[in-house]
């Protein structure tokens, strides 16, 4: 007989379609605090709804289209506005005929928009984008689970709802933090004469954690594996770079960065290329695979996060999308 662990949550398989799901989601909205912190979490990218008087009652789930073009999982209407938010809450879930391509047709009145509410490791992103692309800025109408789950979390909300389904979405969208212990923390960034003096400390535990840290965080970031014996890395290509993350010994060794975010141009070998990103601290770094004289000059990204901080993977995930945002629009112009 084969032993299934349950996760002890509440709703452990309650919430696990999707449409049961935004049913739920849609019923929290009751609360004040609750709807009042999503219409922020919208603004953060898109204003409007910012002046808008919204109540609970404006909202509603599974509401069909006009002229055949669907039906909205999330469906808010203030005034003649119209507001359609597509929820996925599963990595593959696929779009329908009408995942975007017949809502255009529904949006080119006036006053209707669109929003799509998704995992950061959703699997047809790109495809999103690509239909939406010749309409208006999709980036500012994407939005993550995760990002949301965090501003509740920061919140603490005393509902006991909300505190269920926020335990749901930590379980289902793989939010819980990795810990280290002191001795663990320590081990980090310790000279390599010093590990002799940490006990009872598990390396091949420690080396878990890390690579579980940086399998999460290239999953959600659409990052590929880079097969090394000197680490693991996940890397991505935009225009003439190479974004790698991961555990790299060189680095780790030289640098006392167990996980670092690289950046390469991959159309120069060991030449200084000079890269400025607004808004993220860059070191340049000589980067050595093995005992030669010279190696090819990287960027190393800072992470102002700690490695143990419960808000560690959900920084780097930001910086490497907003890193990928930026050398994209360096790229048009």
């Amino acid at each position: 007989m084969v032993s299934v662990r349950r996760e002890n949550i509440i709703l452990y398989n309650v919430l696990n379609q999707e449409i049961v799901f935004e049913e739920y989601f849609c019923n929290l909205l009751s609360f004040k605090k609750f709807r009042e912190l999503f219409l922020e979490f919208i603004a953060t990218k898109n204003e409007i709804l910012i002046k808008e008087d919204i109540k609970y009652g404006h909202f509603d789930t599974e509401v069909i289209l006009d002229s055949g073009c669907g039906r909205a999982d999330l469906f808010l209407k203030v005034g003649d506005q119209e507001f359609i938010f597509e929820i996925k809450h599963k990595d593959a879930t696929k779009l329908t005929d009408n995942q975007p391509s017949q809502y255009l047709r529904y949006l080119k009145y006036t006053n209707k928009h669109l929003f799509f509410l998704i995992p950061k490791s959703y699997q047809h992103k790109d495809e999103i984008i690509e239909k939406w692309k010749n309409f208006d800025d999709v980036e500012n109408q994407i939005f993550y689970w995760q990002d949301f789950i965090l501003k509740m979390k920061n919140e603490k909300f005393e509902e006991i709802e909300i505190k269920m389904f926020y335990d749901f979405c930590i379980y289902w969208f793989n939010m819980k933090p990795i810990t280290f212990a002191d001795g663990e923390k320590q081990l980090l960034t310790a000279e390599g004469e010093k590990v002799s003096s940490f006990k009872n400390i598990s390396v091949p535990k420690l080396m878990q954690k890390l690579e579980s840290i940086v399998i999460n965080i290239a999953g959600n970031t659409y990052m590929k594996r880079y097969d090394s014996i000197l680490g693991l890395c996940y890397f991505k290509k935009v225009g003439d770079y190479i974004i790698w993350f991961g555990l790299d010994y060189a680095i780790w060794e030289t640098k006392e960065l167990p996980l670092t975010i690289v950046l390469k141009d991959q159309t120069k070998d060991d030449d200084f290329f000079e890269l400025v990103l607004p808004g993220i601290e860059l070191e340049g770094f000589r980067y050595k695979e093995t005992n030669t004289d010279n190696g090819e000059f990287v960027y190393i990204v800072q992470v102002k996060e700690e490695i143990d901080s419960v808000n560690y993977q959900h920084e780097v995930e930001s910086i490497i999308h907003e890193i990928e945002k930026q050398l994209k629009k360096a790229k048009q112009t």
